[in-house]
């Protein structure tokens, strides 16, 4: 018997077999509530095969994110090894995206502000990196981790809404989703799906978002890494 599906779901990193897993939930018509997609203990498993520490990266989530983005993002660089803190900037740490899609953040940004991350990576969509860049906690972090030169990435709407608010572009060569409001934004926006200036990587969109994820595994741990992933994604 075929089963139909919701529009709407529910996707979280969870703790799986002793490290983090990545589970999304649909419900059908029924009501009930099921697993559809599960990813065990990838960074125990690549933290073992590589032998390498991993890299602490902060992806902020808000209402309004763009769910393409936001979840290539946390599973390309969980697939590299990297511990993933999802963090939400909106009250509940459960966000909407802009899409309908249901992300459940690790913590909020508070609980998540007391760390120091190798990366910190924004996502786009809108209204969510209006919510971004209106965060205080957020602002601090981005500018704090820019001044050290630790590496800050953003992609679609977010490098001109977020970064390029904060003064956190400066000049440097940069991209974005490629319509007038954000390019304009932007003094030496690049055509490039993905950029990367210095400790500044930016990228495009949602079709852009997986090669700016591997963009960041390659600045974390290394282009054979970044290669190594590219082949086992088919990418």
């Amino acid at each position: 018997m075929a089963l139909f599906w919701k529009r709407a779901a529910v996707c979280m990193l969870v703790p799986y077999g002793g490290a983090f897993g990545f589970v999304s939930t649909a419900q059908n018509l029924s009501g009930s509530s099921m697993a559809t997609y599960t990813k065990s203990n990838a960074l125990k498993m690549m933290s073992d095969a590589t032998g390498s520490a991993a890299k602490k990266v902060l992806v902020p989530i808000a209402d309004g994110s763009e769910e393409i983005e936001s979840v290539t993002i946390i599973d390309t660089l969980v697939r590299a090894g990297a511990e993933v803190t999802v963090a939400s900037v909106s009250p509940e740490l459960q966000v909407t995206c802009s899409r309908g899609v249901k992300l459940v953040a690790d913590k909020s940004i508070a609980d998540a502000a007391g760390e120091t991350y190798d990366a910190i990576a924004c996502p786009g969509g809108l209204p969510g990196a209006n919510h971004l860049r209106d965060d205080p906690t957020l602002r601090a972090l981005l500018q704090a981790q820019n001044e050290a030169g630790r590496l800050v990435a953003a992609v679609c709407a977010a490098p001109a809404v977020v970064l390029q608010t904060h003064g956190l572009i400066a000049g440097r060569a940069a991209t974005c989703y490629p319509a007038d409001q954000f390019k304009s934004a932007i003094e030496n926006y690049s055509t490039d799906p993905v950029v990367v200036s210095g400790n500044l990587v930016t990228s495009q969109g949602p079709g852009t978002s997986l090669a700016f994820a591997l963009a960041l595994v390659a600045e974390l741990y290394g282009e054979e890494k970044a290669s190594e992933l590219k082949g086992q994604m088919l990418f």
